[in-house]
């Protein structure tokens, strides 16, 4: 800083020593490193010692920090003992004699180093080894202690004398013999350093000696297995003679195999297990006796029941004959109250009212249905009028209309068990379509006060 005061100074009194310069308005600074030497462009003058040099062009006057670093020619005084070969920066020498190398110094200049290097024509290399049982070095087995020297010719500068001193350890000899008790089936594996052995599901594991072992009914000396499975290391220096003895037990399955109708339930530790559909299942159930787990295992076959319904004259005069007609959507057989097996039958000389049942029973699936009506004679209770009414169409899949000669005042629709299920006020039309399929009684009331019934079959 000084150095810059000093020379701004200079500068500045300059023009009033040399009348023949021009005034300088402007300086500029460089500051510059450089090796041996330094050419400055802005007078092409050479320098070779460090200093603060000046020079004014125009109305600028340039100032120049510089600093020269040496270059180093260093020669090492004692010699440079190698091997067979010998590294030095980024080159490999194979020869003794006289060898210089390029460096570059910290300033960053080139500098030369020179050494006078001794090469060997032979290595030599000692290693100590202890080892359990055997060792193998350079592709030979040794199973005894002692001192072993190899040379080894793969260097293509010298050979090397390989001296290894190796002590063996003697195997501790271990016999094990146990049982393993399993439910179903049992693997076992040795499992080593390099990973599991293993095949099929794994049911138990025994540990011998840090190793996990868990298959059949196994004998076998680990020294034959060792080389697979079993490694020999200093901390398990050891040959062992394992004997497992198996004690293999079933677990306990309960079948139930069953053929049902429409749905089937079972409770299990409390709780309700119902199937609507045909399935096959295992269900958990506890521990057995023998300690392995028992279960239920079902194969469900679910059968839908079939519809049965009863059609045909439900109201008739007293006296007369009733012809009822049996009706289902499976293929069933028909049993009648009366004992008949056929599709109709006639009741003859009907006198109040008359329960009937009929039963179908579908012979392939064993479900069955009964359907029950009851046959009335009683013409006071209802007064039938055939001509005056109609309702259409019959069988209906969902509505059914009413033309009438007179008024309707209203329509209830009943089951075959009596029950009503649908009644409308002034209607001449109703909508069955909620109701399931099977025969109703509709029941019309005109205004006039008579009565007209009618047997509809809703079929969707």
């Amino acid at each position: 800083m000084k150095k810059r005061v000093f020379f701004l100074l200079m500068a500045a009194l300059m023009p009033l020593a040399m009348n023949a310069q021009q005034n300088a308005s402007v300086h500029i600074d460089t500051t510059v490193n450089a090796c041996v030497s330094y050419t400055w462009p802005i007078n092409n003058m050479t320098y070779t010692t460090s200093g603060v040099q000046t020079a004014i062009v125009g109305d600028t006057l340039y100032i120049l920090d510089l600093t020269i670093n040496p270059v180093y020619n260093i020669t090492l005084p004692t010699t440079v003992q190698g091997g067979c070969t010998f590294t030095w920066g980024d080159s490999v020498y194979t020869t003794s004699g006289f060898h210089s190398h390029l460096f570059q110094s910290a300033d960053g200049c080139d500098s030369t180093v020179n050494i006078t290097l001794a090469l060997t024509t032979t290595a030599t290399r000692s290693y100590t080894v202890t080892a359990c049982g055997s060792y193998t070095w350079k592709g030979q087995e040794y199973t005894s202690t002692g001192i072993v020297n190899v040379t080894d010719t793969s260097n293509i500068y010298c050979d090397s004398i390989l001296t290894l001193d190796l002590t063996i350890v003697a195997p501790e000899q271990k016999t094990y013999d146990t049982t393993i008790s399993a439910c179903e089936r049992v693997r076992f594996r040795w499992s080593a350093a390099s990973g599991y052995i293993t095949a099929g599901n794994v049911n138990n594991y025994i540990t011998i000696d840090g190793y996990t072992i868990t298959s059949d009914e196994y004998s076998q000396s680990t020294a034959s297995a060792r080389a697979m499975f079993h490694p020999r290391t200093l901390d398990k220096c050891f040959d062992s003679t394992v004997t497992i003895h198996f004690n293999i037990k079933r677990n306990v399955i309960t079948l139930i195999t069953e053929q049902v109708c429409d749905s089937y339930s079972i409770t299990i530790n409390d709780e309700q297990h119902v199937y609507t559909s045909n399935a096959t299942d295992s269900i958990y159930v506890d521990k057995a006796f023998n300690g392995c787990d028992s279960s239920v295992k079902l194969n469900l076959t679910i059968n839908k029941t079939p519809e049965v319904y009863i059609t045909g004259d439900l109201r008739v005069a007293p006296g007369s004959s009733a012809t009822l007609n049996a009706n289902s959507n499976q293929n069933v057989n028909y049993t009648w109250s009366t004992g008949s097996s056929a599709e109709s039958i006639t009741i003859p000389n009907v006198q109040g009212n008359v329960d009937v049942w009929l039963n179908g029973r579908n012979n392939s699936t064993g479900c069955e249905h009964t359907a029950y009506v009851t046959v009335m004679a009683n013409a006071a209770i209802d007064e039938v009028i055939n001509d005056m009414v109609n309702i259409y169409p019959n069988p209906t899949c969902a509505k059914i209309n009413i033309n009438s000669a007179e008024p309707i005042k209203n329509v209830s629709i009943f089951s075959m068990a009596g029950q009503q299920v649908i009644n409308a006020q002034n209607a001449n039309n109703v909508d069955m379509s909620k109701l399931t399929n099977g025969a109703y009684v509709v029941r019309v009331e005109m205004q006039n006060g008579t009565v007209a019934t009618r047997t509809i079959i809703l079929s969707k």
